[in-house]
């Protein structure tokens, strides 16, 4: 299931990942990419951080992560071939998985 942030980004959460793209309208905002530069893998994250950054035609835009966690893996395929966002944004283009950082007493759901 998608959950919608300001109807520009969307998120998956799916045991104790998250996985994070950009919606139409916010393709429709940015228009043609030009460039996406990605977080390194293993980095550390809060909520409200940029975590991607997007060279639009239109405009630019900066992904802010939804959660506190680590960078799982990220979608390196959209650098060489950035028009996987347009193509397919909610499948193909997804652009970050983030670990999410679980506390003591949190009861976020683990895969493990």
């Amino acid at each position: 299931m998608n959950e919608y942030d300001d109807g520009r980004i969307w998120f998956r959460k799916k045991g104790g990942l998250v996985t994070i793209g950009l919606t139409e309208k916010g393709l429709e905002e940015i228009g043609g990419i030009q460039s996406v530069s990605l977080p390194t893998e293993g980095e550390d994250l809060f909520q409200d951080d940029v975590i991607c950054e997007i060279e639009g035609e239109k405009q630019n835009f900066e992904l802010i992560s939804p959660v506190d966690g680590g960078v799982a893996e990220v979608n390196e395929s959209l650098i060489d071939e950035p028009s996987l966002l347009k193509e397919d944004p909610l499948d193909e283009g997804w652009m970050v998985k983030i670990r999410i950082q679980t506390r003591e007493g949190d009861d976020s759901e683990s895969e493990e």
